[in-house]
């Protein structure tokens, strides 16, 4: 139990302990974080702000222009070097600014956490760059698409014409079917499938710089290609992104920062939190006393009734009264009950051990004392071995086999290993051989049951020599079957009513003189119910005292 209650106070201060480090590190890093970004997120969570400065860097190659919408932050856009580009307030110290800034403009990177729908690559889809078609390739495509759209694919249905960033129109022009063969759509449809000149120029320019990041990376070059939505696609990721953003840079403003302060022009710069530890340290003590109060309360709840439990283990182990007085409903609860109803099961088992060792020692001595008196007489010469006594001899020694056969039947059965044969078996047959050897048996009715049929033999011969031996010589025992059902019925003296649930219990006998004029062993019966119950069927008992008695023997349907 000093196990049990170590065990329990240990892991509740751990837990404890546990509980204040992680809640005091979580609330401070928590408090610095809050104060420190309070301000600058403000503005850094304003999605909108931040469309509208990378849209004016895509559409823009500086920053000349730029303005910010005044409100109650003040906003200043710098250079990646701090040089004040926009700011909605004056008289800015640039040394004021904080070290880290709200938000990072440049959309060759977009900020994931402010442009959600931001491409892998992170690069703004806007940036044409050195793609951008002139107005005569532009002019050009669109009537080799009105041509291919509305003369050549048939009449189809003509959605409004997409095209990319920079003007091309996106058809896909499928080369695996057979298409219009007039010269016109032919070259129609090459134009549309084929980069113009402005466009190749960039591409190459592109494969370049692929290839140079390959080069440096170790890699082989490749040729890059274009896809349905004439986006370059390269088996190397990384090697694209950082190519198209060495090619578009030229074409967009360059990286901006933008800082947040308030209105009188004070920046953002983290406060310095401090923590009182002493005081943490003393709540926190006082935090582990209670819980190792409550733990200790708690534990000694818990531990009581298995020391109660552990105090009648030891009871039962030298055999004196072992029931617990444990009310819980908890699980400790019903393990007590459980334990209860163990102890009540050995006591009982060992009173029928001792019960059974009583009368199994007294049924083996009177036929062993017969048989001992008879061979001492003859040995002193006193009696002589004539054929009656040695008859008598034989008797004895039926008795102790049939004892000793019955004990087995039964230590066989309760192991589970008691083997049967069952087949066919014609009752009417079987009943004419009972009658013949029980006579005064009147047997009726018949049928075919599947059973062993030595052992339903066994079965109906302890019923029927039961019946007969407390049926007076006027009295009857009827044998009968019906379907799998037999009844063995008497006009004997009956059994009582107490007496009726220790009909089948062994070495059980009515008569508590426990004489053999009165009665066999007190084993029939208990092997009766143990080859009913393997045969997967049942018996049962009615008796009235004075009018007789009925057992009525039920087989498993197969």
């Amino acid at each position: 139990m000093h196990s049990v209650l170590a065990r329990l106070l240990a892991a509740s201060v751990l837990v404890a302990i546990c509980s204040i480090t992680a809640t005091a590190w979580l609330a401070a890093q928590s408090t610095s974080t809050s104060i420190k970004q309070e301000l600058g997120a403000a503005l850094a969570g304003d999605a909108a702000t931040y469309r509208s400065l990378v849209t004016f860097a895509v559409e823009h190659r500086d920053w000349n222009g730029v303005t910010l919408q005044p409100g109650t932050r003040r906003l200043i856009l710098t250079t990646s070097d701090r040089k004040v580009l926009a700011d909605t307030g004056t008289n800015l110290d640039p040394r004021e600014l904080p070290a880290v800034p709200s938000a990072v403009i440049n959309p060759l990177e977009l900020d994931l956490a402010q442009a959600q729908d931001a491409p892998a690559d992170r690069i703004d889809a806007r940036i044409t760059g050195p793609f951008r078609l002139s107005d005569r390739e532009k002019g050009s495509l669109a009537e080799d698409w009105q041509l291919y759209m509305f003369r050549c694919i048939g009449p189809v249905a003509v959605e409004e014409m997409r095209t990319t960033t920079w003007g091309r129109p996106i058809v896909n022009v499928d080369r695996t079917e057979p298409g219009p063969t007039s010269p016109a759509c032919i070259e129609a449809a090459e134009r549309l499938s084929t980069l113009t000149e402005t466009e190749s120029a960039a591409f190459n320019q592109l494969n370049d710089l692929v290839n140079a990041c390959l080069r440096q990376r170790g890699l082989p070059a490749e040729q890059i290609k274009m896809d349905a939505s004439w986006r370059p696609v390269a088996s190397h990721a990384e090697c694209l992104a950082s190519a198209r953003r060495t090619q578009l840079q030229p074409h967009v403003a360059p990286l901006a920062l933008l800082f947040v302060t308030d209105v009188a022009g004070k920046t953002t710069q983290a406060t310095v939190v401090k923590f009182d530890v002493g005081r943490i340290v003393l709540v926190a003590a006082i935090v582990l006393v209670l819980t190792v109060g409550v733990s200790v309360v708690v534990a000694l709840r818990m531990t009581r009734p298995l020391r109660t439990l552990t105090a009648a283990a030891e009871r039962m182990q030298h055999g004196a009264d072992a029931q617990v007085d444990i009310s819980s409903r908890s699980e400790i609860g019903q393990l007590a009950r459980a334990f209860n109803d163990m102890a009540a099961h050995r006591a009982r088992t060992d009173a029928q051990r001792k019960a059974m060792t009583s009368d199994i020692s007294h049924e083996l001595r009177n036929p062993l004392g017969t048989i001992r008196s008879w061979l001492e007489g003859a040995r002193d010469g006193v009696v002589e071995l004539d054929r009656t006594t040695l008859t008598a001899l034989l008797d004895e020694a039926l008795v102790l086999q049939h004892l000793v056969d019955d004990l087995q039947d039964l230590a066989l059965a309760d192991a589970g290993e008691l083997r049967l044969h069952p087949e066919p078996v014609d009752l009417r047959e079987l009943f004419d051989q009972l009658v013949a050897a029980h006579p005064g048996l009147i047997a009726e009715g018949g049928g075919v049951v599947n059973a062993d049929p030595v052992r339903l033999r066994q079965i109906l011969t302890n019923v029927i020599t039961n019946a007969l031996r407390y049926t007076p010589r006027d009295g009857t025992v009827r044998l009968a079957a019906e379907g799998v059902r037999i009844t063995v019925s008497d006009t004997g003296s009956g059994i009582s009513a107490e007496d009726l649930p220790h009909v089948f219990d062994r070495f059980w006998r009515a008569d508590r003189s426990r004489t053999r004029d009165t009665g066999g062993s007190g084993l029939g019966l208990a092997i009766v119910h143990a080859l009913v119950s393997a045969h997967g069927g049942t018996v049962t008992v009615e008796s009235q005292v004075g009018r007789g008695t009925t057992f009525t023997i039920t087989l498993a349907a197969h």
